[in-house]
């Protein structure tokens, strides 16, 4: 849990701050909680929640708004060491079994425009996902949320 932590932290400029407890709460309430491992280190994380949960997070809450179904990625997190080696293809396979195993109707996400998050958009992009919005948090923060929808 210490490396989940600590791997939060270190991409906590595109993601937001979270503690133990926080991550307790998170994977308690969440639809898929998944660690990949290689080489005895954990390689990356993903968190994801289905609608209707009480999760405060206004890019969720949007989606809740305005979406009857879907599976909304919380987070994902790659270690720099594992990157390009596709751990995110390989977690976001895992989130898109599990939309289609319970018939949501699409993936849903949102990615940093400001400050920018390139190769999760790069990456985004390249699953097929596609802008629906763009959400202004405040004048150093807005996010493009995006979809892929499940066929």
């Amino acid at each position: 849990m210490d490396t989940i932590l600590e791997l939060n932290e270190q991409f906590v400029h595109v993601l937001s701050p979270m503690n133990k407890s926080k991550l307790v709460r998170l994977i308690e309430m969440s639809a898929i909680s998944v660690v990949i491992e290689e080489d005895n280190h954990i390689a990356g994380f993903m968190l994801a929640f289905t609608q209707g949960v009480k999760y405060e997070s206004i890019n969720y809450e949007w989606f809740n708004e305005n979406y009857d179904s879907f599976l909304y990625i919380d987070r994902i997190v790659v270690s720099e060491h594992f990157q390009g080696k596709r751990v995110a293809s390989r977690l976001y396979k895992q989130a898109l079994d599990l939309a289609a195993e319970r018939s949501l109707s699409c993936v849903v996400a949102e990615i940093d425009i400001m400050p920018p998050n390139d190769p999760s958009l790069l990456f985004h992009q390249k699953m097929g996902f596609k802008e629906i919005q763009l959400l202004t948090h405040n004048e150093n923060k807005v996010v493009s949320l995006q979809e892929l929808i499940i066929s």
